[in-house]
């Protein structure tokens, strides 16, 4: 069986590269299915596949992950646990079994030595996706059956993408789904980019270097795709260095400047100069939330970093958080203190989504001498 992690940097055109090998294998008769977490990347997948003339759109399967779980590991199964058909997925954002700091009763996930459907479902019956790949795991391991088997006589690849953004009992699903002897996992994400987890407080592996352990225990060869097809040189450099000593390899930039873009790199930006900044340059803005930078609220061109996520722009200007700005001073720790390292990516998540420039919004006096001014 052959099973590969793909370390993917921004840019490196990992959407490309599962597309084009999907159709080499769809067109010899191969069915394969894609894994992953967000709406937007399932979506990006089917165009991509249509727009490099895939032809078998019947063998190609683009799944997400609460719908892969449901539909391939806990229906088949169920009855061991629930008897009563699973109708459906329920979206939590957190803990659906707490009310404030409060556990609400009735809740545990066993009462009486038995499964509690109160834990794992809604009284409509529908599955909660906090604890949707936990109940599947507990129902491969009380049923004995080999997931990994029927997966295989299904797909002859199976690629997990985004998988950064996998923790905690998810990785107890994808050892059981490893175990075939025959069938190709190719796992393909960027752990700089997890902003996103497919519940609100997983048990380990959450942080990306656990993860990466996982994965190698699980005997996953490793492989690092570190060209940049999106962002010149400068901008690569740059947002190399949000993560520098980790462990990552530098990021080789293939983008050329063409000869009519005179606006490129790393720039500050006074915000009694950021009217005309934007009137000039027409840059994706990003900010945290909705409710930080609100004077830039009169622009039609926002975002927050975590909608920005697979984006691709010209050029990038951010409002800085606290933590970015001490990075931007050159401070050894900008990002310690946080109990994850989701703030750190989402300043590499926004710097990669710019092609040419990225510009930060400051007012610190020790940008004094390297702000943008105005022509």
């Amino acid at each position: 069986m052959t099973k590969k992690l793909f370390i993917a940097c921004a840019g490196a055109g990992k959407t490309t590269r599962i597309v084009n090998e999907s159709i080499k294998l769809t067109d010899s008769g191969i069915k394969v299915l894609i894994i992953t977490y967000t709406r937007s990347n399932q979506n990006e997948l089917i165009k991509k596949f249509k727009e490099l003339g895939g032809r078998r759109r019947d063998l190609f399967i683009v799944k997400g992950w609460y719908s892969f779980i449901l539909e391939d590991v806990v229906r088949p199964y169920q009855r061991c646990i629930f008897s009563t058909r699973i109708d459906g997925i329920n979206l939590n954002s957190n803990n659906p079994h707490k009310r404030g700091k409060m556990h609400i009763p009735g809740r545990a996930e066993k009462i009486n030595g038995k499964y509690n459907p109160n834990h794992y479902l809604t009284p409509q019956n529908r599955a909660h996706t906090e604890f949707i790949a936990k109940l599947a795991y507990q129902i491969i391991k009380t049923s004995k059956v080999n997931m990994s088997e029927r997966i295989n006589a299904i797909y002859g690849r199976v690629y997990l993408d985004e998988t950064q953004d996998f923790a905690g009992w998810d990785f107890d699903l994808i050892n059981l789904l490893s175990q075939s002897k025959d069938l190709e996992i190719h796992a393909v994400g960027d752990f700089r980019q997890t902003i996103y987890h497919t519940s609100s407080k997983p048990k380990k592996p959450s942080s990306s270097a656990d993860k990466l352990v996982e994965y190698v225990k699980m005997g996953f060869t490793v492989n690092q795709m570190n060209e940049c097809w999106r962002s010149i040189p400068s901008i690569c450099s740059f947002s190399d260095k949000v993560h520098i000593g980790e462990g990552y390899p530098a990021t080789v930039s293939k983008k050329d400047k063409p000869d009519n873009v005179t606006h490129t790199g790393i720039h500050y930006v006074a915000p009694k100069d950021v009217d005309q900044y934007i009137k000039l340059h027409s840059p994706l803005i990003l900010r945290h939330s909705s409710t930080s930078g609100k004077a830039l609220n009169k622009y039609n061109n926002l975002m927050t970093f975590g909608e920005s996520k697979g984006k691709t722009t010209e050029h990038v200007l951010i409002h800085p958080t606290q933590p970015f700005v001490k990075f931007l001073k050159g401070h050894a720790t900008p990002f310690k203190g946080s109990s994850t390292a989701i703030s750190q990516n989402k300043l590499y998540v926004a710097i990669t989504r710019a092609r040419y420039s990225v510009a930060f919004i400051v007012e610190d006096k020790h940008f004094d001498d390297k702000l943008w001014q105005p022509t």
